[in-house]
């Protein structure tokens, strides 16, 4: 998408300078002498420019992006390689980043360097550009906003936050990060209450009679276990991406305990439930990660 060339602010004290020069210009035109005229057609064909040509030379200049990494981190820089056909001033709105000038070497074919800093993870597919220039005195600056896509998706995990220690008899919830033992590992270290889903073949009778109410045995974690680590993100954007964070410190902290953890997330094709293996494939499955609210929302694909 591009928008129109506008003029940036502020424009009353350019706009009132091009007025008295064409006053001027009139005035020398009717009555006054041939150098008089002369330099009123100069001042007032210099200020035209300075102020008209910049939008000129902003709806000419086309940018592209030609070059971005495959991953990266939310509230970390990422360094992008743009393409500009004219020299300008170019600002990364969503997601934000840091002003450049770009198009020093875009007669040669050449790139720049162009950051940004997604505030958060997900999976960024287009870039919104401002892109502003003064040329050729700088007397007007006009900008235009660009939205340009990128030659592959960034996939942006998010940070790592602090974990959560697995607990067999912790209840399952919505909007939480749940940690699942596999059953059948471990040495037993005592009795707890049963909780829905706990395997049969684990009911503590001789503690069940005790209570009297319904009792399984707890068992110790041991390194190298089996671990399922289930995400299920809210529809709120903050407190998903504090639940994202949550789920990478969890599932990094546990492979560091050499064991094999399978992350449970929901995407907008569905349900995944896969392995992984390293805190890379850990974020890039959180930066595709959505809340049950978002994957029951049309892709913008399907809506194309």
């Amino acid at each position: 998408m591009t928008g129109w060339p506008r003029p940036a602010r502020p424009r009353t004290p350019i706009l009132g300078a091009v007025g008295v020069a064409g006053i001027w210009w009139l005035v020398a035109h009717n009555g006054g002498a041939g150098w008089v005229q002369f330099v009123g057609d100069v001042v007032f064909g210099a200020l035209v420019v300075g102020v008209i040509g910049p939008g000129v030379v902003v709806s000419r200049v086309r940018v592209r992006v030609v070059g971005a990494p495959p991953d990266g981190v939310a509230g970390l820089p990422v360094e992008l390689r743009v393409f500009a056909s004219g020299r300008a001033r170019v600002r990364p709105i969503d997601p934000p980043g840091e002003e450049a000038f770009l198009g020093r070497s875009g007669s040669h074919g050449g790139s720049d360097a162009l950051t940004i800093v997604p505030p958060r993870r997900g999976v960024y597919r287009e870039l919104t550009l401002d892109v502003a220039s003064g040329a050729p005195f700088a007397l007007q600056w006009w900008h235009r906003r660009l939205k340009v896509p990128l030659p592959q998706d960034i996939l942006v995990a998010p940070r790592r936050g602090r974990s959560d220690p697995p607990r067999p008899h912790r209840l399952e919830r919505e909007d939480a990060v749940v940690v699942r033992l596999r059953g059948d590992t471990g040495f037993p270290r005592g009795a707890r209450p049963y909780v829905a889903g706990d395997p049969r073949h684990r009911i503590h009778w001789r503690a069940t009679a005790h209570t009297g109410s319904l009792m399984v045995k707890e068992l110790e974690r041991t390194s190298g276990g089996t671990v399922t680590v289930v995400v299920d993100l809210p529809a709120d954007v903050d407190e998903a991406e504090r639940v994202a964070e949550r789920a990478l410190g969890t599932v990094v902290e546990l492979l560091g305990d050499s064991d094999t953890v399978t992350l449970q997330t929901l995407e907008p094709s569905g349900t995944v439930v896969r392995a992984v293996r390293d805190r890379r494939q850990a974020g890039r499955r959180l930066a595709r990660a959505v809340s049950r609210v978002e994957a029951a929302l049309p892709s913008p694909s399907a809506q194309r």
